[in-house]
């Protein structure tokens, strides 16, 4: 009884553990989960926008209003950006692909390809910096 006992709580342990650090391995494969970045844009004039990123989408705000937003996904360094919504002149669906790149506090894109010109304008050269977000 006492081996069924142990064997048991054994089991639930290791059980637990492996969960533990199952999450943490899968929140770890984007460090830009639930993350946002202040940077000055270039949208013609330069302006202050925060990417706020949630699993698969971030979108762009203008103070608290949401600019744009786009579906994202990462592949080794890169983020494959897709518009789907926004005032912004690129067209609702066009894709981009930016190197990304997380030094410290900082978040830097470097295009890659584009389908849209002002849209490589707005994110090059820019350094967002990490904004704690309040919980």
């Amino acid at each position: 009884m006492k081996t069924n006992l142990f064997l048991l709580k054994f089991l639930l342990m290791t059980f637990l553990m492996l969960n533990v650090v199952s999450c943490e391995s899968k929140k770890s494969d984007n460090p830009l989960l639930d993350t946002q970045w202040n940077g000055l844009a270039k949208i013609p004039q330069e302006t202050e926008i925060i990417l706020k990123f949630s699993k698969d989408k971030f979108d762009v705000l203008q103070g608290d209003k949401i600019i744009e937003t786009m579906n994202y996904t990462l592949n080794n360094g890169d983020i494959n950006i897709e518009k789907k919504s926004g005032g912004t002149p690129c067209n609702v669906g066009t894709k981009g692909k930016y190197n990304y790149e997380i030094i410290g506090e900082n978040l830097v894109m470097t295009p890659v390809s584009d389908d849209c010109a002002d849209r490589i304008k707005s994110f090059q050269g820019i350094m967002y910096k990490k904004i704690e977000i309040k919980k």
